[in-house]
C-alpha cells in the first residue's frame, strides 16, 4: 500500500512532522514501513511556455525552441516529436537535477545552444505504469492553465512523499487511505476527520434487477448512472493517482480507483449498454468456462469461481477483474457501478490459480466489512447525482460486543491501565465503549468495522497494546503465568550433542529440507523406503519437490560446493529432521520398526543427526605430518556424541548386509546399534558415490536420534548426571603388554569387555595397538596384542596385588572365548 502524505493529511494533520519520522511511529505502533521517499525527487523543475519552434538547421530529429519561464525567455533544443508552440511543459533548467543523479547544464547540441531540457514524465521519475496514454510519448504536454514560472514539481503535487506499508493479512484495514488515517489519528492521538457515508442504501425505480446465486456473495449494490461523458479525469485527480502508482484512465475508471484507494472497496464499472440483459446474476462457474478479461487473456475458469453474469455472458470474474465485453470505453453513455462483498478464500484460490493478482483481489481476500458499501455509495452519489440504487443480500453488519477489563490487559500484559486509561485509548482508536455498570469495573466495546480481526478479548488487547506502545510496555512476566522456564530434557540433550560436534572439529550447517526425486533413495537402510515420500503438491521447482529422508545428500551438496571453491578440508554435521509416509507394515519387522506409526498419523518425522568428513584433519605444511579423515576417527566422534546422551548402553557396531545402505562401501561401513536396536550408520562412500559426487576419500554418519531417545519403547532420553570429580594419581602404575590367539571371527570388542569385567577397579584402561593373521598363527585364528594398564590412586601397586588381578584376566579370557596367550 501507497500511502500519500497530501492524501493522508486531507483526514488526519501529519505535515508538521518529518515523514520519516511519521514512518517510524507506525512501524513501532502498527505495520512495517518498507519505504518513505518522494514522488518525484527532481529539482529545477519550472513549467514553462513554448513561444516559437524551428527546425534544426543541422539536425532532421531536433527542434529549437524559445521557451518562455516567466522570468525570462531561453533557447532549448529539443528531440521530441510532440513539441508544438503554444504548448505548457515541464522544464529543468540550467543547474537542475533529475532522478538519477543527472544535472542539466549550457550545451551545444548540434552548433546551437540549449538552456535547459524539455521533460517527460519518466524524466520527472514517474513509473512508465503509472503514466497515462497521452503522456507516454514524447514530453509532458501539461493543461492550459498551469501556470508559467511556478515550480514544477510543486505543481504537479509530486512534491508529496509516499510512504510504502508491508501489510501482514490481518491489516485489511491498512488498505485504504481512510484507514491509513485512523490508525496513524490514533498513534498520534489527533483528530480523525470524518469520511461521508449514506445512512441508508435505498433502492429506486431501474430497469436493472440483482440476483445472488451462492453463499459466496452475501451483498451486492448495483449503482445505475445514465448520460454519463467518458473524458479524462480532473487534472488533480490524474496526478492523485499517478503518485500513489496507479495510471489514470478516464473519469470513469479514476472514480473507481480513487474509491478503492479511499475506502478499501474495489468499484467496478460496466458499460450498461453492452450488457446481454438488464438482470446481473451472481452466481459459481460450473468449470472449464473460458473468458477474456480487461488485459486481453483469456482465462480458464474451474468450479466454485466466482461470476458476474448478464443473461448467458460473464461479465466480470467476482472480486479480481471484468471483462472486455463490458468494458467502458469513450463512447460509454451508461453506467452500472458494482460495490459487493465476497468470501475472502474464494476469491484468494481464484487469484492465485489464475495467476492474476490484482488491487481488487488484495483486498477482497483479506476480508470487507460490509460498512465501506455505504462510504462507497456515497462517494458516486457526489460525483452522480443521477444515481439510482439495485441492491440484494444482506447489508446489516454483524454486531460484535467485546467485555473487557484492566485486569483483562494488565496481567496479560504485565501493565498497570485502569479503565480511564483504556478509554481514552479507545477514544483514539474511535471505538464505541461503555460501562458495564455503576462501578466502572468492566467496559463492553463495539469493535471499528475497520478492525475485522478483532473479535474477542484478546484481539482488543493486543490493539491496547500497539497504541499505547510495545515499548512502552514493562519487562516483566504477566501476572496469570505460573510455569518456570527452563529447557526440556530432549533440549538439553540436543544442546548437548552440539557442544560434542563443535568441540570435535565439526561446523553446523543448515540444509534444505526439500530435495529432488532423485535423491530420495539415497543413503537409505533400504530401497523401497524411497516410496515412502512425502511431496508437495505445487513445488517451485523439481529440485524441491519432495521432503528429504536423509540429510546426508544435502551435507554432500555442501562438500561440493565447498570443493568447487578450492576449500578441500571440510568437517560438517547437521540436527534436523526427515519426514516419510506411513505404510503399514508389521511393527515387529526389524527393517521397518522405525517406519510403523502406531498412531495411524499419515505422515511423521524423525530427528537425525548427520555428519560428513573429508580431506586432512591436520594442514600438511612443510614437512608436516598428513593426517585425512579415517573410519575409526568418525567411530570415534559417533561414540563420543552418543557417549554424551549417558543412555547406559555403549554403542556397538557390525557389518552392514549386501542390500542395506548402498551407497556406502560395504568393507568400511558399520551398522550403529544401541541395545540391540539399530540407531544409525557410519561409514565411508562406495567408490561409485564417491565419483558420483566427485569428491575425494570422504566419511558420513547419520544417528536416529528419536531412537536414541526413545530405545525399545523405554524412555531414556537424556539423564544428566552429577560429575564427579576423579584426581589424577600421584602414584606410578604398572603396564602390560599380552598378545592372545583367539578365533578369528570373534568380536575384538568382546574380549576388551571381559578384559574389563575381570580387571576391577584397579584397571584404568585396556588398548589394542595389534591385529595379526599369518605366519606363525593358526588358520582361523587372529593373534590380539593388547595394553592393560593398572593403577591405584591411594598407593603404589606392587606385584603380588596386581599379578593375581591379571592372572584373573587370563583365565576368563580362556574360559569365556577360547583365547589364550600367544607362544
Amino acid at each position: 500500500m501507497l500511502v500519500s502524505l497530501k492524501w493522508l493529511n486531507e483526514y488526519v494533520k501529519v505535515d508538521d512532522l518529518d515523514p520519516q519520522e511519521l514512518a517510524n511511529k507506525i512501524t513501532l505502533h502498527s505495520v512495517e514501513v518498507e519505504s518513505v521517499q518522494k514522488v518525484s525527487n527532481a529539482t529545477g523543475i519550472v513549467v514553462g511556455y513554448v513561444e516559437k519552434k524551428e527546425q534544426h538547421p543541422d539536425a532532421d530529429k531536433l527542434s529549437v525552441c524559445q521557451v518562455n519561464l516567466g522570468e525570462e525567455a531561453v533557447q532549448i533544443v529539443c528531440g521530441a516529436d510532440n513539441v508544438d508552440v503554444g504548448q505548457k511543459v515541464p522544464v529543468a533548467t540550467n543547474g537542475a537535477v533529475l532522478p538519477g543523479g543527472f544535472k542539466i547544464k549550457k550545451t551545444k547540441l548540434r552548433g546551437q545552444i540549449s538552456n535547459g531540457m524539455i521533460c517527460s514524465a519518466t524524466e520527472l521519475g514517474i513509473a512508465s505504469s503509472a503514466i497515462p496514454e497521452e503522456v507516454s510519448g514524447g514530453i509532458w504536454i501539461l493543461p492550459e492553465d498551469a501556470p508559467v514560472g511556478e515550480e514544477g514539481i510543486a505543481y504537479l503535487g509530486f512534491d508529496d512523499w509516499i510512504i510504502e506499508l508491508g501489510l501482514t493479512p490481518n491489516r485489511m484495514d491498512m488498505l485504504s487511505m481512510y484507514g491509513v488515517a485512523n490508525d496513524v489519528a490514533a498513534i498520534l492521538n489527533r483528530k480523525l476527520e470524518p469520511i461521508i457515508k449514506t445512512d441508508e442504501l435505498t433502492a429506486g425505480n431501474s430497469e436493472f434487477s440483482i440476483a445472488i446465486e451462492t453463499k459466496k456473495c452475501s451483498a451486492y449494490l448495483g449503482k445505475v448512472v445514465a448520460g454519463v461523458k467518458v473524458e479524462s479525469s480532473d487534472f488533480a485527480l490524474q496526478m492523485q493517482l499517478m503518485a500513489t502508482g496507479n495510471k489514470p484512465i478516464n473519469n470513469i475508471v479514476d472514480l473507481t480507483n480513487k474509491i478503492m484507494l479511499q475506502t478499501g472497496l474495489p468499484i467496478h464499472a460496466f458499460d450498461a449498454d453492452k450488457l446481454p440483459t438488464k438482470e446481473i446474476i451472481v452466481k459459481e462457474a460450473s468449470g472449464g468456462e473460458t473468458v477474456v478479461t480487461l488485459d486481453g487473456q483469456e482465462r480458464k475458469l474451474a468450479a466454485g469461481d466466482i461470476l458476474i453474469t448478464s443473461g448467458d455472458q460473464i461479465i466480470a470474474i467476482a472480486g479480481i477483474m471484468g471483462t472486455a465485453s463490458s468494458a467502458v470505453d469513450k463512447n460509454t453513455k451508461n453506467i452500472l457501478f458494482e460495490g459487493a462483498i465476497f468470501d475472502p478464500t474464494q476469491i484468494r484460490k481464484t487469484a492465485g490459480r489464475l495467476n492474476l493478482r490484482t488491487n481488487a483481489s488484495a483486498r477482497f481476500e483479506k476480508g470487507i466489512h460490509v460498512e465501506r458499501i455505504f462510504e462507497a455509495s456515497a462517494l458516486i452519489d457526489k460525483v452522480f447525482e443521477n444515481a439510482v440504487n439495485v441492491k440484494v443480500g444482506n447489508f446489516e453488519a454483524e454486531k460484535i460486543e467485546i467485555n473487557i477489563t484492566y485486569s483483562d490487559v494488565n496481567s496479560k500484559l504485565g501493565t498497570d491501565f485502569f479503565l480511564k486509561d483504556l478509554g481514552e485509548i479507545f477514544d483514539r482508536l474511535n471505538l464505541e465503549y461503555s460501562s458495564l455498570n455503576d462501578q466502572g469495573y468492566k467496559y463492553t466495546v463495539k469493535p471499528s468495522t475497520r478492525m475485522i480481526d478483532v473479535r474477542c478479548t484478546h484481539d482488543l488487547i493486543e490493539e491496547v497494546a500497539r497504541i499505547n506502545g510495545y515499548s512502552n510496555i514493562p519487562a516483566k512476566l504477566p501476572t496469570y503465568m505460573k510455569t518456570i522456564g527452563g529447557m526440556s530434557v530432549v533440549q538439553k540433550a540436543i544442546r548437548n550433542l552440539h557442544k560434542v560436534a563443535r568441540s570435535a572439529g565439526l561446523q553446523n550447517v543448515v540444509t534444505y529440507s526439500l530435495t529432488h526425486e532423485d535423491k530420495l533413495g539415497r543413503f537409505l537402510a533400504y530401497k523401497e523406503m524411497k516410496e515412502q515420500r512425502v511431496s508437495l503438491l505445487m513445488p517451485l521447482s523439481l529440485d524441491h519437490a519432495h521432503l528429504r529422508k536423509s540429510l546426508i545428500p544435502g551435507l554432500l551438496d555442501v562438500v561440493c560446493y565447498n570443493k568447487a571453491r578450492q576449500i578441500k578440508d571440510v568437517f560438517i554435521y547437521e540436527i534436523g529432521t526427515k519426514h516419510y509416509k506411513r505404510l503399514d507394515y508389521d511393527k515387529d519387522d526389524d527393517r521397518y520398526f522405525k517406519y510403523y506409526d502406531p498412531d495411524e498419523k499419515l505422515y511423521n518425522e524423525i530427528n537425525l543427526l548427520s555428519g560428513v568428513l573429508t580431506g586432512e584433519l591436520v594442514a600438511s605444511m612443510w614437512q608436516g605430518k598428513i593426517e585425512k579423515v579415517d573410519f575409526y576417527h568418525v567411530k570415534g566422534i559417533v561414540d563420543a556424541l552418543i557417549g554424551v546422551l549417558d543412555l547406559g548402553f555403549e554403542a556397538r557396531y557390525s557389518r552392514l548386509s549386501e542390500e542395506e545402505y548402498a551407497d556406502f562401501h560395504p568393507g568400511q561401513t558399520a551398522r550403529i546399534t544401541v541395545d540391540g536396536r539399530v540407531v544409525g550408520v557410519v561409514g565411508k562412500l562406495h567408490p561409485n558415490t564417491k565419483n558420483e559426487y566427485d569428491l575425494n576419500d570422504t566419511f558420513a554418519f547419520e544417528l536416529d536420534l528419536d531412537a536414541l531417545f526413545d530405545l525399545d519403547d523405554r524412555r531414556l532420553g537424556y539423564h544428566p548426571v552429577p560429575v564427579n570429580y576423579q584426581p589424577i594419581s600421584k602414584y606410578p602404575g604398572i603396564s602390560f603388554d599380552i598378545a592372545i590367539t583367539a578365533d578369528e571371527a570373534l568380536l575384538v570388542s568382546r574380549l576388551v569387555d571381559t578384559i574389563k569385567k575381570a580387571g576391577g577397579k584397579i584397571l584404568k584402561s585396556v588398548e589394542v595397538f595389534d591385529i595379526y593373521t599369518g605366519d606363525g598363527v593358526k588358520k582361523g585364528k587372529k593373534s590380539v596384542a593388547i595394553n592393560l594398564y593398572y593403577q591405584d590412586v591411594e598407593k603404589t601397586l606392587t606385584e603380588t596385588q596386581v599379578n593375581p588381578v591379571h592372572e584373573k584376566v587370563l583365565a576368563m579370557l580362556e574360559k569365556e572365548h577360547g583365547a589364550v596367550l600367544r607362544t
